[in-house]
């Protein structure tokens, strides 16, 4: 029932028969005085027209937007920085972030995608092999106009000799907190960048299965995993590409692949030191295509094409609290959560790893609900925000 305007219930007046959602709050911009132009910042002040006629100025901050990323170790730290910050007067705690870049020439905007990396690898000294949107927030949008894009970064290796460096005018001081003791120091409010806290927010969320929600819907989804029944359902075709870019994948994060790769680059330098450079070529070759998986590439197409009865047969799979049931051409089975050593997200698939193999589902087959169902499902089997299974 609508509350009449100006009751105890609306004392403003807001909601009416005629405007049931409220009043016109938008603000249009009829005029625009820039006052200065930096070096990334626009200073200006805008005109703005409410929808009633009446007009007011807006002290605005252009900014192109930026990056944070939250990135997380092997040993489950968080890769965080320490730099002066003039603003507010002392050191900072942060996650690594940047601005996206502006082409001087045409004025483009740097993908946000593209610039996540560079930072991590610029502020940092490494790379990350898997990463994740986790959200867009402006960060103070009662005067800028900066969007920032938080990103979850795994799987972190160290850039080598070719690695990006911090900006000339940053000097930044890394440090590796354990995240238990990162998000334990953002509520003591030792950690007080605004951006820093969105991101350990966000792990706290992704390392705590979330509670049931109040409501009909939510007990009637909790009463249906107690039960054990299936929560999230697809049926998918993965493509000749997706099982390539799949078995690169697994071919990279081998251990024997590694060492085999290293074994052979080590053959390449020692047979270039003893004067044979195109057998040094021949093999330091071989290395590359064994280090970067690309040597799959091949033998998945030749497979793809022999087998394809196999490769181009759908195949649905059931996650459920039990674990993930998968049904297509080799046949049905059943893997317990207990069974997965990992749970991987990329951009494009999950990739759930047994320590003996691995298997791949495309996210594609998922609506948002389905993925962010799945995602609950694999925090509440013990996984924690780079896949693996949460230390005790």
């Amino acid at each position: 029932m609508t509350e009449p305007a100006g009751s105890a219930k609306d004392p403003a007046g807001l909601v009416s028969a005629t405007n049931p959602a409220g009043p016109d709050l938008t603000e249009v911009i009829v005029e625009s005085d820039v006052i200065r132009r930096g070096r990334y910042l626009t200073f200006r002040v805008d005109t703005i027209e409410r929808a009633d006629g009446s007009r007011a100025k807006r002290e605005i901050v252009g900014h192109p937007g930026a990056v944070a990323i939250l990135a997380i170790d092997a040993d489950d730290n968080v890769l965080m920085v320490r730099q002066f910050r003039v603003a507010a007067g002392r050191a900072l705690l942060e996650v690594p972030a940047g601005t996206l870049d502006v082409d001087a020439t045409t004025g483009a905007v740097e993908d946000h995608a593209l610039a996540a990396p560079r930072e991590l690898e610029e502020e940092t000294g490494y790379r990350a092999g898997s990463w994740r949107l986790l959200t867009s927030f402006w960060t103070a949008p009662g005067f800028a106009t900066e969007l920032m894009h938080l990103y979850l970064a795994t799987d972190l290796r160290p850039a080598h000799d070719d690695r990006l460096g911090p900006d000339e005018d940053e000097r930044l001081e890394l440090e590796r907190v354990p995240w238990q003791n990162a998000i334990a120091a953002a509520e003591r409010g030792e950690i007080a960048d605004a951006k820093s806290l969105v991101a350990l927010l966000w792990l706290d969320r992704l390392t705590q299965p979330p509670s049931p929600a109040s409501g009909t819907e939510s007990t009637a989804a909790t009463e249906t995993a107690a039960a054990g029944a299936t929560i999230v359902r697809a049926t998918y075709t993965p493509s000749l590409w997706e099982h390539i870019r799949a078995g690169t994948s697994a071919a990279r994060r081998s251990r024997l692949n590694l060492v085999v790769s290293l074994t052979f680059f080590l053959a390449a330098i020692w047979l270039a030191l003893n004067g044979n450079p195109f057998a040094a070529i021949i093999v330091g070759s071989s290395a590359a295509l064994l280090i970067t998986g690309l040597f799959l590439v091949p033998v998945v197409g030749y497979a793809y094409r022999r087998r394809s009865d196999l490769f181009r047969q759908p195949t649905d799979v059931s996650i459920s609290p039990d674990g993930i049931d998968f049904r297509g051409a080799s046949g049905q089975s059943h893997l317990a959560w207990t069974t997965f050593t990992r749970v991987r997200e990329s951009a494009a698939e999950f990739f759930l790893e047994t320590g003996v193999s691995t298997l791949f589902v495309p996210k594609r087959a998922f609506t948002p609900d389905q993925l962010t169902t799945f995602r609950r499902l694999v925090a509440e089997a013990g996984f924690g925000p780079d896949g693996r299974r949460i230390r005790s």
